[in-house]
């Protein structure tokens, strides 16, 4: 399993009152995972790889992307664009900090992580998203969960 520090919990208070349904996770994992590979195109000048990516899953990510307006639409109403727009700021703020602080060890793990997405086709890659390097990595509950109850 590769480990990805992707710090999904940064959202703050952006996830108080949002719970997820099945499938809203590989969205949330989905835009983690490319604000990580956005600031790594910058950081570990991988651009190239970076671009590669988006155009190969770009329908994957869209997809993807209208879950996430959905969950926040539902949660939010008509702030839900802000408070989208700042949870996505959260996620690429944190990548950034992260690539400040330790870049030889951010660029090693994202480097790693373009090696393993590239190959794959669009179910492999949502399978990725969804499966087990990201469990735990935000603070969204899930719906019906004591957790989310208590929002």
């Amino acid at each position: 399993m590769l480990a990805l520090a992707l710090g999904l919990g940064v959202a703050g208070g952006a996830s108080a009152s949002v719970c997820i349904r099945p499938g809203d996770e590989a969205a949330l994992h989905s835009k983690a995972l490319q604000s990580e590979l956005m600031v790594s195109a910058l950081a570990c000048e991988e651009t190239a790889r970076y671009n590669a990516w988006a155009r190969k899953f770009e329908s994957e990510l869209v997809a993807n992307g209208a879950v996430l307006k959905r969950m926040f639409r539902q949660a939010y109403g008509a702030a839900a664009e802000t408070r989208l727009g700042q949870f996505v700021t959260a996620l690429a703020n944190d990548a950034a900090r992260r690539s400040a602080v330790e870049k030889a060890g951010f660029c090693m793990t994202t480097a790693r992580v373009f090696d393993r997405v590239l190959p794959m086709n669009g179910p492999e890659f949502l399978a990725f998203v969804a499966g087990p390097d990201f469990a735990g990595r935000h603070d969204f509950a899930a719906c019906g969960t004591r957790d989310s109850a208590a929002r």
